[in-house]
């Protein structure tokens, strides 16, 4: 059997891919960036390229999707869904196109799964469904949106709850939280990423405008994938959503300590007034530790630093 992962070259589906590649599964990654899989720097995909098939698709053309699932239906087990614009302040810049994305582009794959007969997905969602709403949030926290990114979230997260009530489907969402590590160079990120874990790449003189007064719920990538992975594998669970983070809150400028003390050096970075993002933290994740046994490794986030430093390390371009 095989998986079908949309959005299977980002930052978190690569790393499912990688997961799940690693435990035998075939899987497919629907991506538009597949043309350029090899200079995308994802090293670890290249250990398990074998297992992997790549194709071309945005996930606003119904049509083609609906082509490659037809394709590969009758071996696929399920889809995860991970095409997602991220949140931050270029989010609103671009409105229609990156709520089309978010909430289009689920529901795309939601239909095209119902009219193939493929039942199992699960969709990458997030704690923004909370918004500002005071830690620690669980799920049964009121949905509460506080920017249009929450607002497509849930979107796409009472799309797939009704696609299961109505058609029978098993639709999980999981809902992730600030995701840092291997995979993601800082210097393609946004600024406050980039203050915050830029000089393990070696970056200096960021100015981020916001930031400082922030404390979030920053995971690890590889405990995110395995949330994801654990999710997607359980044969039957009592609930369908489910939070997947460290479950753990840390104060921004103490990431920007942490950082200075394991490199030896304090870089000059500036990070402004206020929040990045309007969220409360951290998520409450007994229930995946409970139904799914998700245990994250990166609790103390300087072993993820560390982490993180050694493959910037040795990806230097």
């Amino acid at each position: 059997m095989s998986v079908l992962i949309t959005g299977g070259l980002g930052h978190v589906g690569s790393w499912v891919a990688y997961q799940l590649a690693k435990n035998g599964k075939k899987v497919i990654i629907c991506d538009m960036a597949v043309n350029q899989f090899d200079r995308l720097g994802l090293d670890y995909l290249e250990e398990v390229r074998d297992q992997l098939v790549l194709e071309s698709v945005d996930v606003l053309d119904y049509h083609t999707m609906y082509d490659i699932m037809l394709r590969h239906r009758d071996e696929l087990e399920g889809v995860i869904h991970g095409v997602s614009v991220i949140a931050g302040p270029h989010f609103q810049q671009r409105p229609f196109k990156n709520i089309s994305i978010n909430a289009t582009g689920t529901l795309n794959v939601l239909e095209t799964c119902r009219i193939l007969g493929i039942n199992k997905v699960v969709n990458m969602s997030s704690g923004a469904v909370y918004g500002d709403a005071a830690g620690p949030q669980s799920e049964s926290t009121p949905y509460k949106a506080t920017d249009l990114y929450g607002a497509t979230k849930i979107a796409g997260e009472l799309y797939g709850l009704q696609y299961s009530d109505t058609y029978g489907m098993d639709v999980r969402n999981a809902r992730l939280f600030f995701v840092y590590g291997p995979g993601k160079r800082p210097s393609h990120m946004h600024k406050v990423y980039q203050a915050l874990f830029g000089p393990l790449e070696g970056l200096n003189d960021i100015q981020a405008t916001n930031g400082s007064e922030q404390a979030l719920d920053w995971t690890h990538v590889h405990d995110t994938a395995t949330g994801i992975v654990k999710l997607f594998e359980k044969d039957r669970v009592n609930h369908r959503n489910f939070n997947i983070s460290s479950g753990v809150t840390v104060d921004h400028l103490q990431i920007v300590d942490y950082v200075a003390d394991m490199i030896g050096q304090r870089a000059n970075v500036q990070l402004g007034p206020g929040p990045f993002v309007v969220r409360g933290a951290p998520l409450d994740i007994s229930l995946a530790q409970q139904e799914l046994d998700f245990q994250p490794r990166y609790t103390d986030i300087r072993e993820g630093l560390q982490d993180y430093w050694r493959w910037l390390k040795s990806n230097a371009s």
